[in-house]
């Protein structure tokens, strides 16, 4: 009984992924991250985004993250395993997207422009994790 609880509990996690919330981390109290399905306007559709708005920006900062289907312990797994590789993670490799990997993330991701500890899209290919489209030959 104890396992379809935490499996149920997973799925919702997941489920919930897309909708508008706060970032984990090192996020400031006036500074929301939100997640969002086909965001911005011009989006392609079965893509997923993530707004940041910062006290100081005049405008919402967006950027492309896996869709939380893509997101299972196996794929975080890695990730934590990337992270660790970089020096960036030192927690145990299991699987879970906890606050030490958010940290990880967001450390990684700053040194790279992006201020956040949500996963973006061209982190995860930066990492490995993720193909790059292939070009269109036309």
């Amino acid at each position: 009984m104890i396992r379809i609880t935490t499996l149920i509990a997973g799925s919702a996690l997941f489920l919930t992924a897309c909708q508008t919330g706060t970032g984990v981390g090192n996020t400031g109290p006036t500074e929301t991250i939100a997640l969002h399905r086909t965001e911005p306007a011009n989006a392609d559709p079965d893509t997923c985004w993530a707004s940041q708005t910062a006290p100081q920006a005049d405008r919402d900062i967006w950027f492309e993250t896996p869709c939380p289907d893509a997101l299972d312990m196996e794929f975080i797994a890695t990730l934590q395993r990337a992270l660790k590789a970089r020096g960036l993670y030192d927690g145990e490799i299991d699987g879970t997207l906890g606050t030490g990997t958010r940290k990880a993330i967001q450390t990684y991701q700053a040194a790279h422009g992006l201020d956040s500890d949500v996963l973006a899209l061209d982190t995860a290919r930066q990492l490995g994790l993720i193909a790059y489209p292939r070009p269109d030959n036309t």
